[in-house]
């Protein structure tokens, strides 16, 4: 996963929304529990694994989303109600 999906995805996360990974090494899915510097905390089968970002795949919405493109055009992908 680059640093801007790995960013953007952590982003999500802190708020609030559910969001599962893929571990591209073994093949695991798991929902995020926790974002670090580099690496997430994932529940897997009801246990707590400890992933590196660069080993990851988001599974998000069944989709993986371009967080480049999100970044280009920001208010396109604003689900914020102001």
């Amino acid at each position: 996963m680059k640093r801007t999906d790995f960013e953007g995805m952590c982003e999500l996360f802190k708020d609030g929304r559910l969001t599962w990974v893929e571990n591209t090494s073994d093949h695991k899915t798991g929902r995020v529990i926790s974002c670090g510097s580099d690496s997430l905390e994932v529940e897997v089968a009801g246990r707590r694994e400890s992933w590196k970002a660069g080993d990851c795949q988001e599974l998000t919405h069944g989709y993986r989303v371009n967080y480049d493109e999100v970044k280009k055009h920001p208010h396109e992908f604003d689900s914020h109600l102001d």
